[in-house]
């Protein structure tokens, strides 16, 4: 496909008005996130049930001589590192819908095996492996909604977005405290925490089957006849919910070429990456490092494993 008719493409999505139809896409992708923020949040959360289980012990060194709960949190953010690094751009390859799919189930299928271990050892293998997914998927669903989306409503998508995703942080958190210090069933509450994303591998079929491929992708990798194929059905969708006639595509500049990755290097670019990879050093020490700490500080402190789940409660409550 030229770049002229993938322009075209692009033309013809960002002409499109908000409608129903576009923000149902929108919750479906941030509905498969959900599952993602849980299973990234949940890793503090649980550390008191694996230590309760004697799986972990309290201040004993683990892999790389570290204590068994900083095991657990290396593991979880170094397969995050490899799957956002090394596998991301699987999704440029594949495609946005079949990644989005596959990585979901990627990380469900390896946080319920997880939820089985009984071995230190096991456990961490199998963060590991989820983290990979949940890597993957980070960067597949951003992508997703952006090229989705009406360039008009982009900004308003992703506050959507993060909205409904980041509603599972107080998931996580009320859920453990009312699993984690308990066994429903016999079997140790902390695995019926780990075990929720995997509900997500229920929903990833119907999720799959009401959102098209990217067309935008489409363009790009030379299926032209596809790519009409999915904007013109959302197009039909938009134009019967909007009961209105579709405004005329706007033109907009024709690529010459793709970009590689050295062009974030490059001016104007290189400032801007070289802010945001700044801005998002800090911002995951600030953000996820004082998450995955808290309840251990707290208990360092004296506080009840119960009761410090109550404050991360009552914490990611007020903060979402």
């Amino acid at each position: 496909m030229s770049s002229a008719q993938a322009a075209a493409i692009t033309a013809r999505l960002d002409r499109l008005p908000a409608s129903a139809y576009v923000w149902r896409l929108v919750v479906l992708l941030s509905l498969g996130g959900l599952f993602e923020i849980y299973d990234l949040f949940l890793t503090p959360y649980v550390m008191p049930g694996l230590i309760r289980s004697q799986i972990f012990q309290e201040g004993q060194n683990g892999l790389f001589g570290l204590p068994d709960q900083a095991s657990f949190l290396s593991c979880t953010f170094a397969g995050l590192f490899l799957g956002t690094i090394v596998f991301a751009s699987v999704a440029d390859k594949f495609g946005r819908r079949v990644i989005f799919t596959y990585a979901l189930l990627w990380y469900a299928l390896a946080t319920g095996i997880m939820a089985a271990q009984d071995s230190r050892g096991g456990i961490l293998l199998w963060r590991f492996i989820a983290g990979v997914g949940i890597g993957v998927e980070l960067v597949t669903i951003d992508t997703y909604i952006s090229e989705l989306v009406p360039k008009s409503i982009r900004g308003r998508a992703f506050a959507i977005n993060q909205a409904i995703q980041f509603v599972a942080v107080p998931l996580a958190t009320f859920l453990s405290w009312q699993l984690v210090p308990i066994d429903p069933l016999g079997i140790a509450g902390w695995r019926w925490v780990v075990a929720v994303p995997v509900l997500g591998a229920l929903f990833v079929w119907w999720i799959r089957r009401e959102v098209p491929e990217s067309p935008r992708w489409l363009a790009q990798h030379g299926r032209p006849d596809e790519a009409d194929c999915v904007t013109a059905r959302i197009e039909a969708r938009v134009a019967a919910e909007t009961k209105a006639a579709l405004p005329a595509p706007q033109p907009g500049v024709v690529e010459s070429g793709g970009a590689g990755y050295s062009e974030i290097w490059k001016s104007p670019y290189r400032r801007r990456t070289i802010m945001l990879s700044v801005f998002n050093f800090f911002q995951v020490i600030g953000f996820y490092g004082f998450g995955s700490w808290v309840q251990q500080l707290l208990t360092a402190q004296g506080t009840s494993v119960v009761k410090g789940l109550e404050y991360g409660v009552a914490m990611w409550s007020y903060r979402n």
